[in-house]
């Protein structure tokens, strides 16, 4: 004979489960706490990184900074083309219409700021740039590589993963360094001014919102995947500093 309380429980799974006999399934957690988790490590190696701290304090050589100005040169002209060829895609895609709107003006942007970067080494060097003469380090075109073949991938929070780390982690350094930058006689305050502001965190936060918006409906392994792809893409950043400190 059954009890009470097994009764209760044989009532409530036959009337109280919805039908199909199983609970609706609750909403997945934000994919981007765990991605920013899975790449902590990182960010706070960029944040540490010498190179940085040189350039937020005016001591690092101008030499130096320039040379990783002209490679990202080139890298914002790899990464400007991917930001429109997965606005082209996301446009395809009902209701990422403003997403793909955001990602076009993103592109525009990066291209804007790839043309004041080439005036502003002049500006601290004294010396023109070609950028068809910039000679791409294997560190940049490596990262470029992964970049462009994340953005042609199958699935699109894949691509959106790899190209989030552009926003995240230039953000974060700006927000960590900027408040004790020195910017009195800072030959880089032009640059130094520009990161973490409140507009670049704007742009970030969006990106974050679009890459959570992809994955919010995907399995656990494109999550694991778009984490695993965004994880190594902050790990390329700090690469770039630290091969460009090294030359």
């Amino acid at each position: 004979m059954l009890s009470r309380r097994d009764y209760l429980k044989a009532f409530c799974a036959a009337y109280l489960l919805p039908i199909g006999g199983t609970f609706a399934a609750e909403p997945k957690e934000a994919w981007s706490r765990k991605a920013f988790a899975a790449a902590g490590s990182s960010l706070q190696a960029v944040k540490r990184h010498a190179f940085l701290r040189g350039v937020f304090d005016g001591t690092l050589s101008k030499r130096t900074f320039a040379a990783y100005l002209c490679q990202n040169i080139s890298y914002l002209d790899n990464y400007a083309s991917c930001l429109d060829m997965l606005a082209a895609r996301l446009s395809q895609i009902q209701g990422f219409e403003q997403e793909a709107l955001e990602l076009k003006q993103w592109a525009q942007e990066t291209r804007d700021m790839r043309v004041w970067t080439i005036d502003y080494v002049k500006s601290f060097t004294g010396q023109s740039v070609n950028p068809s003469e910039i000679v791409p380090l294997p560190e940049l075109l490596a990262y470029q590589g992964f970049e462009a073949r994340a953005v042609r991938s199958a699935d699109l929070g894949v691509a959106m993963a790899a190209l989030l780390p552009c926003f995240w982690i230039w953000n974060e350094f700006g927000k960590a360094l900027r408040p004790t930058a020195k910017l009195q006689d800072n030959p880089f305050r032009d640059w130094v001014e520009g990161m973490g502001s409140e507009a670049s965190d704007v742009s970030a936060r969006k990106a974050v919102s679009i890459a959570d918006k992809l994955a919010q409906n995907g399995s656990d392994a494109l999550r694991a995947r778009m984490t695993d792809v965004f994880a190594a893409g902050c790990w390329l950043e700090w690469q770039l500093f630290e091969v460009v400190s090294r030359n």
